[in-house]
């Protein structure tokens, strides 16, 4: 940090004093206390951002130390607001409109309703959007410089999650059936598990009772219960379900159990997926692309070969490798057109040729599930957590950075 003003800083600050006079209203006594680069801020600054602190009850020295305090803060939002100017991140008019409508929604306020209560604080609205604008800049400054660019690797989050548990973070509420055979000392055949498991999927419980009356099942409702308060086998195995919502069936000291979800606050739909893209050109018009995908669907009927087919003819090559599998995917991860055919399959079923944005398609859907996306919620929270830390670092050492490449001049009474 230099000290000592050279003569194009006295020419500088000559302009800056013009500049101020010309374009802000502020009382004569009002003086310039710092200079930062070719910012400068003024004494009516430090004097407002120390009005909403309450200091009451502290000492001179005290006192002394918040003053000095608040300046490297006003400091520190000047060298950021220029680092951001200078890369080129603008806040536009539209923007600052939208972040007010979000703000006055997340209170529960209309805008006008918003602007009411700001001047209800004895602030002026105009400086309230103006503050408004310059945090927004500085957040989406440091989006961009640092958290979009924080990379955390597998092993650190395994490492994170294996140290901490984020599960009570998680309020995930279920009512679940449990069907339990009964089985402590493990003498019932496996396979005779298996046919009543599997008959309770498909025929449902009262049938299968009809059907297997010498074999009992009991069957427990657990409602409004807490995923996180359910045995670990319980919480493994209600990660992923079948279509129906129901568990693969397992085994725990009391017996063989299989678990149905009749409602939960966090599932979601995910559909096996492979497909097959063709697009047309000059020499393959439409029909011919369609012509095409119905006898490949006809070939396809016949032989059970989907996979071939995509590795022979599709033009995604990321999933043509892969026989068209594009593996497990959610709706949400899809287009409109793609997302509509695939919700209107039936597990091996072969779609008719449709057209995206992407070219034309066939679809084969080879299967359906439940997630539950709890794990998915808790590593997004993890990862989070872990960005932050390296954020915060990284800001700290880039901040320290921008200060000692600056030209910050400190002006005492």
């Amino acid at each position: 940090m230099r000290i000592k003003l050279d003569m194009n800083k006295i020419i500088q600050l000559l302009f800056f004093f013009i500049l101020i006079i010309s374009n802000h209203s502020f009382s004569y006594e009002d003086r310039i206390i710092a200079i930062i680069n070719d910012d400068v801020i003024l004494e009516s600054e430090l004097t407002e951002k120390l009005a909403s602190i309450r200091v009451e009850n502290m000492s001179k020295l005290q006192f002394a130390k918040l003053k000095k305090d608040t300046l490297d803060i006003l400091i520190e939002e000047s060298l950021l607001k220029q680092a951001a100017n200078r890369l080129g991140i603008n806040i536009s008019d539209i923007d600052l409109r939208n972040t007010v409508k979000q703000i006055a929604q997340s209170q529960n306020l209309t805008v006008l309703q918003l602007k009411d209560a700001v001047e209800a604080q004895n602030m002026d609205y105009l400086k309230y959007l103006d503050n408004l604008r310059r945090k927004v800049q500085i957040q989406e400054l440091f989006r961009t410089q640092f958290t979009n660019r924080a990379y955390i690797s597998e092993e650190e989050l395994k490492s994170y999650l294996k140290k901490n548990s984020l599960m009570d973070d998680v309020n995930v509420k279920l009512n679940i059936t449990e069907y339990l055979i009964e089985d402590e000392s493990k003498k019932i055949d496996i396979a005779k598990i298996n046919v009543l498991m599997s008959s309770i999927k498909e025929n449902g419980y009262k049938d299968t009772q009809k059907r297997y009356p010498n074999n009992k099942v009991i069957v427990n409702n657990m409602e409004n219960i807490q995923l996180k308060n359910l045995p670990d086998s319980y919480q493994n195995n209600l990660k992923i379900l079948d279509s129906k919502k129901f568990s693969k069936s397992f085994t725990t000291g009391r017996g063989h159990v299989l678990l149905k979800v009749d409602s939960a606050d966090l599932l979601t739909e995910e559909f096996k997926v492979s497909h097959i893209l063709m697009k047309t050109n000059p020499m393959e018009d439409t029909d011919y692309v369609k012509n095409k995908f119905y006898e490949i669907k006809k070939q396809v009927i016949k032989n059970n070969n989907f996979s071939s087919y995509a590795r022979k003819y599709s033009l995604d090559t990321a999933s043509a490798i892969k026989g068209g599998s594009l593996g497990w995917i959610e709706k949400k991860s899809v287009v409109p057109e793609f997302r509509s055919v695939m919700a209107n399959l039936k597990i091996g079923e072969i779609s008719e040729p449709f057209k995206t944005q992407y070219g034309w398609h066939i679809m084969h859907l080879e299967d359906k599930r439940i997630k539950n996306i709890t794990d998915d919620i808790i590593r997004g929270k993890a990862i989070n957590i872990l960005k932050e830390r390296k954020v915060q670092v990284a800001k700290k050492e880039w901040l320290t950075k921008l200060k000692d490449q600056a030209y910050i001049e400190i002006i005492n009474e």
